[in-house]
């Protein structure tokens, strides 16, 4: 049976990394190879990794110089010894049949990638397997990816190595993950979406996704990049969202002037687009929604939607 190549970041993450090799030690499949990316750490993480890895034959680190997790990952592809490639961040969690059922989905169905869900901020008891799967074509699973119905990340999928091929992800902080998943959906022939929530992410407290700094702008140069060679419905309204999701961040952190370029930047994309999502049958309920609710301004709509998801 082919080798699973594990790929892992590892950036000052010292507090974490025991608990991870603790998870891939009690993988029920055991034919895979854990290949961490020690990305110019100045804790204790190359201690560690270097203590985890002399103990374990099919565990090997790659000390780089600290690049940030886009260059990381894509060391690891190109030192990846597998037919299969994962990837797992090292602050995370992974359920012991993670490896196994991934596999499995790949083998039985001859997938080119395997999606499955993820728990978050759970450490323990979050397994959950399920035989319910979706089978889709790559511009079908591009589809999904752009409608927020397949996870942006990395994590939580296996890759065919031959489908990833010389595709690695774009030098940015936010997104290189989704585009990654795109252009690899591009070359995908069968892609499977499974139930099974088997990895568990672990929201960092200064995540770029709960805070806004101009690094977050990279994950709207993604959504465009994608748009200009989608040039679809699903791909203008992804674009709508992540331009709404920054707007909203920028809000709500009270950044309307402190970030007044990036504040314009978005507000002009949602003028622009919400006719559009207005009068296409194929928008969300949710998108509608925005859109509606952005004929009274983009503080108004922030402030509504944030309310409302705290009501739920």
């Amino acid at each position: 049976m082919s080798k699973i190549s594990v790929i892992i970041p590892v950036y000052n993450a010292e507090k974490t990394l025991k608990r991870l090799a603790k998870a891939l030690l009690v993988q029920i499949d055991k034919d895979f190879e854990a290949v961490f990316i020690n990305d110019g750490s100045t804790d204790k993480s190359g201690e560690i990794l270097k203590e985890i890895c002399q103990s374990e034959k099919n565990f090997r680190v790659i000390t780089t110089k600290n690049g940030g997790a886009a260059a990381a990952r894509n060391l690891g592809i190109d030192k990846a010894e597998g037919e299969f490639i994962c990837f797992v961040d090292a602050d995370d969690v992974i359920a012991p049949n993670y490896l196994k059922k991934m596999r499995e989905l790949m083998i039985e169905n001859d997938a080119d990638v395997v999606c499955t869900k993820y728990a978050r901020n759970k450490t323990e008891d979050f397994e959950k397997l399920s035989d319910k799967s979706e089978v889709m074509c790559g511009g079908e699973a591009i589809n999904a990816l752009l409608q927020m119905k397949i996870d942006n990340g990395p994590v939580a999928k296996m890759f065919a190595r031959k489908v990833v091929g010389k595709t690695r992800m774009p030098n940015v902080a936010v997104a290189e993950d989704l585009y990654f998943n795109y252009r690899v959906f591009k070359h995908a022939t069968k892609v499977i979406a499974n139930e099974s929530v088997l990895y568990s992410y672990i929201e960092a407290k200064n995540s770029l996704s709960t805070k806004f700094s101009t690094e977050r702008m990279g994950s709207l140069v993604a959504v465009k990049k994608i748009d200009a060679e989608e040039n679809s419905f699903y791909s203008m309204a992804r674009v709508f969202m992540e331009a709404y999701f920054i707007c909203e961040l920028i809000v709500l952190s009270k950044g309307t002037k402190e970030f007044e370029a990036e504040y314009k930047t978005v507000c002009d994309i949602l003028k622009k687009t919400r006719k559009k999502i207005l009068n296409d049958k194929r928008s969300t309920k949710r998108q509608r929604l925005i859109a509606t609710a952005l004929r009274f301004g983009p503080v108004f709509t922030a402030k509504m939607m944030t309310a409302k998801s705290r009501l739920k």
